[in-house]
């Protein structure tokens, strides 16, 4: 038997998720060690190891493909955990970073300071070199003052090197003359050069893209060769993979060349976890919301392609590489009910997280959170809480709310707990409706995936807020990333800068620059042991009206790259444009920007199994009944409450009811209906 492993570290949880090669699918959580987050790695594997009836050295040694997601990287940025780091620039502009476009919180106070750079202005060290706007060398580089910058990071204990030169993106030669002086004269140090990270314009984006590439390389490299000699000595000898920002993965030595690659790490996998689902039934159009403890991810997948952005904040510092594109906002199970000074009850953005947690985990929480609403409201059983091994305590959610909001408005706790459910449900409603206005979506044209722990239960009342008639409940919504990393294809990508318009346009040199990209990600795929018949080159251009400020991505056909394939690609930016703004110009004049390679490896996902057919009767999976409360009932009504585990493909759940599976509860208010899919999912009717 053989076995796929995928693990997503970070959060409150490490989650894994375990396929073996006749498609069962087992599912586990351990807590996160944020100290050294191998070890909750190593507890997740040891309980995945459990499910298969295995030990740890067993199922590593079956295993033939791990994949990890981390948060890392984010976690090292947002907490100024990084290495200690000097910058290489070209005379006269050691200050790209500090004059920088970055967003204050409040934005309408001057005296509020901008966040300070990851680079203290001591550590910007600038040389004599120059090249020109056209790529040409105007001043030649000066290796003098190269040693003597390299001989001051050493004296300084700088850990890691960014090489960030005027116009290297067009010129590449002084930055890597620059790179080798740093190899020969302090060769144990990192070094990270903005011109193979990000070479495309932008003098700031590709700064502080490459200095939170650099910020982070020692904390990756750590991660990554700890983890796998770790796995090493428990007997795995299959390939290691890692998610990365764009939704793909790629090799642990693919990873170590680019530590910016896996900066996003984190919910990159969610995009293909809806894909995944939403094929399953023949949804192409996905709107996946995420909610866990102190957040909610809206992402969109549209016709079954991920939207990814190039313009992302990692704390206070902009990141330029193609990330998936995740919208958060402060939402989530430990989200605090608190009042403004006009005495309006708000719930979230403040969290109180896993340590203390909501109040009703018995840990010290003194603040009303929504999970102890939901408590409250009979809709998560204190008894039942992860599968019934946590045990939560009901009269302690019960005494928060009644001090911190019902006294306060003159209510009952449980109209209170109401309050708090309804708000919550709206912020996250307004939240998505928003997402969808400034990207031209409407969310009535996609169908709900609903996922993380928390989200099951407020799932259907957000798709009623905002109009959405079909929302899907994934079996394993608790461990909705490590999921979607069983269909993850390995992908990489690249990009040049060429600036030009339709009539200027030189076929010869746009033919240099992707055989430069494609010969780049062939051998990157080939390094990977991806064989060629499974590997995929996609084209596409960066695109926009002449005068337009922002540019819009634009995919264009394989094969030779002639005036028919760029008529192609020109149709489809007028399409795309089209179908985000309402309007499109065949005949008014467009600037190319940026060409794009993306190199994919492609894999087979695994065929998952599915579930027994029965009728449309799911009174075998009733544990009994609960008093639980429904705004359209008017109070407490008799609820049946079922097993998930025992819940059968075909079996139809009328409202109200409740679902408790081990991670998760899904709540099916009066007058909805859910029917259980052939994979275990519920879809609603």
């Amino acid at each position: 038997m053989s076995y796929r492993v995928l693990i997503d570290t970070g959060g409150t949880f490490t989650d894994g998720v375990c396929v073996d090669e006749g498609g069962n699918l087992f599912t586990a959580k351990a807590p996160t060690t944020p100290e050294n987050l191998t070890i909750g790695i190593m507890n997740t594997i040891d309980a995945l190891s459990k499910l298969c009836g295995l030990d740890r050295k067993q199922l590593l040694g079956q295993t033939t493909t791990m994949v990890n997601g981390t948060t890392a990287g984010t976690n090292a940025v947002i907490t100024k955990q990084g290495a200690k780091l000097g910058i290489i620039c070209t005379k006269g502009f050691p200050d790209v970073i500090e004059l920088r476009r970055v967003p204050k919180v409040d934005m309408f106070n001057w005296r509020m300071p901008f966040p300070k750079p990851l680079v203290p202005r001591r550590l910007r060290v600038e040389v004599e070199e120059r090249i020109n706007k056209r790529g040409e060398v105007f001043l030649p580089l000066n290796e003098e003052s190269v040693h003597e910058a390299v001989a001051y990071f050493k004296k300084q204990g700088v850990e890691a090197i960014v090489v960030a030169l005027f116009f290297s993106f067009l010129n590449d030669s002084h930055e890597k003359r620059v790179a080798e002086i740093i190899k020969e004269d302090y060769p144990e140090v990192a070094c990270s050069i903005s011109s193979a990270i990000l070479p495309t314009v932008g003098e700031y984006e590709r700064t502080s893209t490459a200095v939170i590439d650099a910020y982070i390389r020692p904390i990756i490299h750590n991660y990554i060769h700890n983890l796998r000699d770790l796995l090493l000595t428990e007997g795995f000898t299959g390939e290691l993979l890692f998610m990365q920002n764009n939704g793909g993965t790629g090799t642990w030595k693919v990873a170590l060349d680019t530590p910016a690659t896996l900066a996003l790490s984190g919910p990159a996998a969610a995009p293909s976890a809806a894909t995944i689902i939403g094929n399953l039934y023949g949804e192409d159009n996905m709107l996946s919301i995420d909610m866990g403890g102190t957040s909610y991810d809206i992402l969109i997948v549209d016709k079954g392609r991920f939207l990814t952005k190039t313009e992302s904040l990692i704390g206070d510092n902009r990141f330029s590489l193609p990330v998936i594109d995740v919208h958060t906002i402060g939402s989530g199970g430990g989200s605090m009910a608190w009042f403004d000074v006009s005495n309006t009850l708000h719930v979230g953005p403040r969290s109180a997280g896993a340590v203390p947690g909501p109040a009703c985990y018995d840990r010290g929480g003194e603040e009303p959170t929504v999970t102890d609403a939901n408590v409250v409201l009979g809709y998560i059983s204190p008894d039942y809480f992860l599968g019934g091994k946590m045990p939560l305590r009901k009269d302690l959610a019960e005494k928060v709310i009644k001090e911190k909001v019902a006294d306060r408005l003159g209510m009952s706790r449980v109209e209170a707990a109401a309050a708090i459910y309804k708000i919550i449900n709206s912020t996250m409603a307004d939240g998505t409706r928003q997402v969808f206005t400034r990207q031209g979506y409407d969310p009535r044209d996609f169908t709900i995936c609903a996922a993380g722990a928390a989200c099951p239960a407020h799932a259907i009342k957000i798709a009623e807020e905002l109009g959405v008639s079909k929302v899907l409940i994934p079996k394993h919504a608790p461990v909705y990333c490590a999921f979607g990393m069983t269909g993850a294809d390995l992908k990489h990508d690249y990009s040049r800068f060429y600036l030009t318009n339709k009539p200027d346009l030189d076929l010869q040199h746009l033919k240099g620059l992707y055989d430069e990209m494609e010969s780049e990600g062939s051998a990157t795929l080939v390094r990977e042991g991806v064989p060629e018949e499974n590997q995929v080159l996609e084209r596409s251009m960066m695109v926009r009206y002449h005068g337009q400020y922002r540019e819009i991505e634009a995919k264009w056909p394989s094969g030779p790259i002639d005036e028919k394939t760029i008529e192609a690609g020109i149709a489809a930016f007028h399409d795309r444009h089209r179908e985000l703004y309402g309007y499109s110009d065949a005949n008014y004049p467009i600037d190319f920007m940026t060409w794009k390679s993306t190199a994919i490896g492609k894999i087979t996902a695994p065929k998952l199994q599915t579930l027994r057919k029965a009728d449309d009767d799911p009174s075998a999976a009733l544990k009994g009944e609960r008093d639980a409360y429904f705004e359209e009932s008017n109070g407490f009504t008799k609820t049946a409450v079922y097993d998930g585990d025992k819940l059968i493909h075909g079996n139809i759940l009328e409202g109200p009811c409740i679902v408790e599976e081990k991670m998760t509860t899904i709540v099916i208010p009066p007058g909805n209906r859910m029917r259980v899919g052939e994979y275990g999912d519920y879809i609603s009717l």
